[in-house]
């Protein structure tokens, strides 16, 4: 009988012994001076023994097999992105912020009008990537042909909005997915009637789009600015549009003289249509104006420097009001 009990106890503390053991060691740093932080990327469908390898490989964790049969208690499931390690911080407590998806989360804007230096510039802001490995991306003929973009770029085909980013997928699936989400917006019925109505394709709108996007200030002005531009190409006029011609001189205003006369491929004071692509990432506001203009004959506008504009039938009308509103633009400005 005490033989029994003697080896009942025996086990006991055996299980004991062991629980204690394996709760010390899944508290256990890696190293407990290790303060620096670690970087590692946790890729979506990355499986538990993968993962249990690349965290062994970064020195976070003492024992692939013990995080393998940790990772029991936790389903064996955990969230990708890009997580901030460090080498003081214990197998439970990696594996608690895997579970949590505690990982690094970037911002990418694409504002309204913001071309493609501007969308460059606020990457590299938000340490999402550097602008020249952007723009080289943004022109990569492979990646365009996969996006079926009939241009030398991305320019246009962003889709305006606040995204947030984590590593697990590349910036080519990133922007691949903002791309598409601008091709899903043309997938309506009506706005591809539209299209087919007008002699338009999705490039075509998109750079229409995209001088009403920097024309107008006013939302409302957005389908007469249109109604301009239709006219004008309706007309066999050159669209005279100014911020084509500073987008071609890769440079901001103010527009001079010498930059009108100046030749480029989106200088549309010298030439007749669309120039042949966009200059920036309309909103869908500028898309719908792009398509559906008003119903006026106006050939002209000109800026009242407060953001509205006057517009006009004829070119005597056009400079008269030019005239007034330069001159008013001087005197305040004196």
């Amino acid at each position: 009988m005490r033989g029994k009990n003697s080896n009942k106890i025996a086990v006991i503390l055996l299980v004991f012994s062991f629980i204690i053991l394996f709760l010390v060691l899944i508290h256990l740093p890696y190293d407990l001076k290790g303060k620096e932080k670690v970087v590692v990327i946790i890729r979506r469908g990355m499986g538990v023994k993968e993962i249990a390898e690349t965290l062994s490989k970064s020195e976070l964790i003492n024992s692939k097999t013990l995080f393998l049969l940790v990772s029991l208690f936790y389903g064996r499931r955990f969230i990708a992105g890009e997580y901030e390690f460090s080498r003081n911080m214990s197998t439970i407590h990696i594996m608690r912020m895997m579970k949590k998806g505690e990982r690094k989360i970037y911002l990418v804007k694409i504002i309204e009008g913001s071309s493609l230096a501007d969308v460059a510039s606020s990457l590299e802001k938000n340490l999402v990537m550097k602008k020249e490995e952007f723009l080289k991306l943004a022109r990569d003929r492979e990646f365009l042909n996969m996006l079926n973009i009939p241009s030398d770029s991305i320019e246009g085909y962003l889709a305006p909005d606040t995204y947030y980013y984590s590593r697990e997928i590349s910036l080519n699936d990133l922007f691949a997915k903002i791309v598409n989400r601008t091709f899903r917006y043309f997938e309506n019925e009506k706005m591809r009637r539209r299209m087919a109505e007008l002699g338009f394709d999705v490039h075509k709108t998109l750079t229409l789009a995209s001088l009403i996007e920097k024309e107008a200030k006013l939302e409302k002005e957005k389908p007469l600015i249109s109604a301009v531009f239709h006219n004008r190409l309706r007309y066999g006029m050159p669209l005279e549009c100014d911020p084509t011609v500073l987008y071609g001189t890769e440079r901001t205003g103010p527009i001079t003289k010498e930059d009108l006369k100046r030749k480029t491929d989106y200088n549309t004071y010298t030439f007749k249509g669309l120039p042949p692509g966009p200059i920036c990432n309309p909103s869908e506001s500028s898309i719908r104006a792009a398509l559906f203009p008003a119903d006026v004959d106006y050939l002209y506008f000109v800026s009242r420097n407060d953001g509205s504009h006057v517009f006009s039938r004829s070119l005597r009308e056009h400079t008269k009001y030019v005239k007034l509103y330069q001159r008013r633009n001087s005197n305040s400005t004196n």
